[in-house]
């Protein structure tokens, strides 16, 4: 029998049965959820394919794929994509990346391109398909970036970013696409009602986002596909109203923030009558297309995804405003971007807890049983006893507020720690700004638990989850409120002994990374920290980042160029000097979002102000790192990076981190 001692090991050099290799390619991720008839449908990106997008379709016992094995569905509307596909009568229609036209596709057939070829590399780009009950005729959004270029006559092009309009077009690509309704940025869910008489959708403009003003307008939709007689029904410059749905019966949904938190809102007789008004959020921001928090049962009920403090559980809504609870054994649904889907009987929906991975299920309420899971995510067998489960804090702040956080502590039952020391911790903060982190499962959270981390997943200020007052407490302070909650929780943890103070990593993607890049160049309480493909400069980024994120600083930090003096002084690229702590840069080559030259420039200037760093570039990856290589990589690079940071040796077998020259070998 091993001697106690034999079990004692120091935080970070645990070993675990939880490898980069199983963070990379255990779990595909799933997008658009939706029904035919008996049929789900879903996409599901694999990063065993590098990343590819499938249609996947299920009417039995297995799931089968649907397009063939070159295609990938994914659309670049926004950039983020979502509503990729859409099905009607076993004949489905999807965005594919490689050109971004429309292609139709029978169950049992080959797919069909229904939209021109665009003048320029994926110029015309399509998204949130819907479908008449014909099947005849489909509504969609369409990024135009070929009217940027011109028609190459030599005269000047009509626009100076992409062109956004709701179109029109039929589903045997006998009609080209055609605008039914243009004039405003953006264009996002249109939604006709069950006879196929009214079209739903929503607007809004620059330099508002989705969750800061949008407005759901209703019209008659004519014989030959066009519209009359449009109103706009509902929302307004202050009110984000998202996920119009029309009912069987012919009423139309909403959510709406009117009231300061994401409310279900149904019209009856010209008015907005709400299901319950209330400290609770039952909607999400809408970063990507094809969203869906909550669906309807034939019994008059609403099923309904609803977030209260942070954490996201199924809730059945009456419509006198009873609420019951799902009692189902999962903590998390609509996992990531929610999608919860129903045919009137039985609800769909992508479910998790933190020690499950995710898995699209059917529930059916009254019947007894677990639901019928229709796909995991992820095949990894786990002993749960190596799985950290995350405590909800809420931490105040320095200024007298509160933000709120999800605290992973060490677990490995095959070690002992060390009696006299505590933890590193790794502070994350997550992208979006206006977005959430949420308790599920993630190996790439237990992949550092598991070797002796504890993991500290902060919904600072401007996160969502937790109302809009909350959600704007950033405006104006990107780059300072934010950074400020994630050091206040790490003080925090250190000030109680929960953690070792003197050795605290900040990791975080995009707007997170921004977060990591600020916190050492403003800041010193920190002892390192992880970007992944964040923004160092924010100039060169409302320069140059693209259309549905063009004025989001606007509110975050203040118009450009009028703001330009604070757009500098945020920029941690212009503040190198001030770093005196390691940084690893992660990047996608071919980022769109947060170019890899946000990336170069803070290299260099770390460089020139001999701060420790590394920059590691990943070939043909984007903003998100989709390949299985990549993600592989990107897992065993930060474990060695934290090695050497902290001065410990990691159980595992690591690639080198030259914290010198910043070669990315």
């Amino acid at each position: 029998m091993p001697n106690d001692s034999d079990r004692t090991a120091a935080y970070g050099t645990w070993p675990s049965p939880i490898t980069a290799e199983m963070v990379a390619s255990a779990g595909v991720t799933i997008g658009h959820v939706t029904l035919d008839g008996d049929t789900v449908y879903w996409r599901e990106q694999r990063p065993t394919e590098d990343g590819r997008g499938v249609i996947v379709r299920r009417d039995g016992d297995a799931p089968a794929d649907l397009v063939p094995d070159d295609f990938d569905v994914r659309t670049l509307v926004h950039e983020y994509g979502g509503g990729d596909f859409a099905v009607q009568d076993g004949v489905v229609f999807f965005a594919r990346f490689d050109d971004q036209r429309v292609y139709r596709q029978p169950v049992d057939g080959e797919p069909e391109p229904i939209t021109p070829e665009p003048e320029t590399e994926r110029g015309l780009r399509y998204a949130d398909f819907e479908v008449t009950p014909a099947g005849d005729r489909l509504y969609c959004v369409r990024e135009d970036h070929d009217a940027m270029e011109g028609d190459g006559s030599g005269e000047p092009s009509v626009a100076d970013e992409p062109v956004t309009a709701l179109v029109s077009l039929a589903a045997d690509g006998s009609e080209q696409p055609h605008p039914v309704a243009s004039g405003h940025d953006f264009y996002a869910a249109p939604r006709l009602s069950p006879e196929g008489d009214r079209l739903a959708w929503l607007t809004w403009d620059h330099p508002r986002m989705p969750w800061d003003g949008t407005e759901l307008h209703v019209a008659d939709v004519a014989p030959d596909g066009t519209l009359a007689n449009e109103r706009v029904v509902m929302g307004g410059p202050e009110e984000s109203v998202c996920q119009p749905a029309w009912r069987s019966d012919g009423v139309l949904h909403a959510v709406s923030d009117r009231t300061g938190w994401w409310n279900l809102y149904r019209r009856e007789d010209g008015d907005w009558i709400p299901y319950r008004e209330e400290a609770a959020e039952y909607g999400s921001p809408v970063w990507q297309f094809g969203l869906s928090t909550y669906a309807f049962l034939d019994d008059g009920r609403v099923a309904a995804a609803v977030t209260r403090d942070g954490g996201r559980n199924l809730e059945l809504v009456s419509p006198d405003g009873t609420r019951q609870d799902s009692d189902l054994p999962y903590a998390v649904f609509g996992a990531g971007h929610p999608r919860v889907r129903s045919d009137g009987e039985s609800i769909y929906a992508v479910v998790g807890d933190p020690v499950r991975s995710s898995r699209l299920v059917r529930w059916t309420p009254g019947e007894d049983g677990a639901p019928d899971v229709l796909r995991h995510v992820s095949d990894v067998d786990l002993d749960e006893a190596y799985l950290s489960i995350p405590e909800h804090l809420t931490v105040p702040t320095r200024d007298g507020a509160e933000t709120h956080v999800y605290v992973y502590s060490p677990q490995n039952p095959d070690v002992d720690p060390p009696a006299d020391d505590r933890p590193p911790l790794l502070v994350n903060a997550h992208g979006g700004p206006t977005a959430a982190t949420q308790p599920t499962f993630d190996l790439g959270v237990q992949f550092f638990t598991s070797r002796g981390f504890a993991v500290a997943d902060v919904n600072y200020r401007g996160s969502t989850g937790y109302g809009r007052a909350y959600r704007e407490a950033l405006y104006g302070n990107w780059g300072v409120t934010d950074v400020e909650d994630c050091i206040d929780v790490a003080n925090r943890l250190a000030d109680d002994g929960t953690v070792d103070g003197d050795r605290v990593a900040v990791k975080g993607g995009s707007a997170g990374g921004y977060v990591v890049l600020s916190a050492l160049a403003f800041h010193d309480d920190l002892s390192a920290g992880t970007s992944y493909y964040g923004v160092a400069d924010l100039e060169r980024l409302a320069e140059l980042t693209h259309k549905f994120e063009s004025r989001y600083m606007d509110q975050l930090i203040g118009p450009y160029p009028e703001a330009a003096e604070t757009y500098e002084a945020r920029s941690p690229v212009h503040h190198a000097e001030d770093v005196d702590a390691p940084v690893l840069l992660l990047q996608g080559e071919d980022d769109p979002v947060v170019p890899l030259s946000q990336a170069e420039a803070m290299a260099g200037t770390l460089a020139e102000n001999d701060v420790p760093h590394d920059l590691v570039v990943f070939e043909g990856e984007q903003h998100g790192f989709r390949k299985a290589d990549s993600r592989r990589r990107a897992a065993e690079v930060e474990l060695a990076f934290y090695g050497e940071v902290f001065g410990f040796e990691p159980a595992d077998d690591l690639p080198a981190v030259d914290l010198s020259s910043g070669s990315g070998e």
